[in-house]
């Protein structure tokens, strides 16, 4: 009977670390086609009511390219993104969902800065895939309007500070 247990107890370990590193590897991608400005891929990966609400994947293309020319030109540049474990993950209305910490490395002028975000991942096929919202754009309120299965669970975190980190 303990050995069972201990099976039991193993194997539901293995699938949830197995889980977290799915979310964490599939965030990745995101983040990185972000930082290197590859917004077709950011948009594909992007949570589909978000992308219906926000006018299709070709606005979304457009307003990811425009925001970035103008960050640029203001002199912010993306360096790098890192993303952390999910801390929970939820099950809801038939989908996983977790919330993702990441942390840009953004560069203006000669100081060098970082800002925690977070990522919101779902997946409505058992984890196969994922599409991700970037919660620095919503409160709890706004993002429910936006996606419509979000377990009440879900809470956002705060972020978006920039702290200093080289000049």
């Amino acid at each position: 009977m303990r050995l069972i247990f201990l099976f039991l107890f193993s194997f539901i370990s293995f699938s949830a670390s197995h889980g977290q590193q799915m979310i964490q590897e599939k965030a990745q991608e995101y983040v990185d086609a972000f930082i290197k400005s590859e917004f077709a891929k950011v948009a594909s990966l992007t949570h589909p009511e978000l992308v219906a609400k926000n006018g299709g994947e070709d606005y979304v293309i457009s307003d990811l390219k425009a925001e970035r020319i103008s960050s640029s030109a203001e002199g912010l540049l993306y360096n790098s993104g890192s993303v952390s474990q999910p801390d929970k993950i939820i099950q809801h209305g038939g989908e996983i969902q977790a919330v993702v910490p990441v942390e840009y490395i953004l560069q203006l002028v000669d100081t060098e800065y970082k800002n925690s975000s977070y990522l919101l991942a779902v997946s409505k096929d058992e984890g196969q895939t994922y599409r991700f919202v970037n919660l620095m754009q919503f409160d709890d309120g706004s993002l429910r309007e936006f996606i419509s299965n979000v377990s009440p669970d879900i809470i956002i975190p705060e972020g978006g500070d920039f702290v200093e980190i080289s000049k």
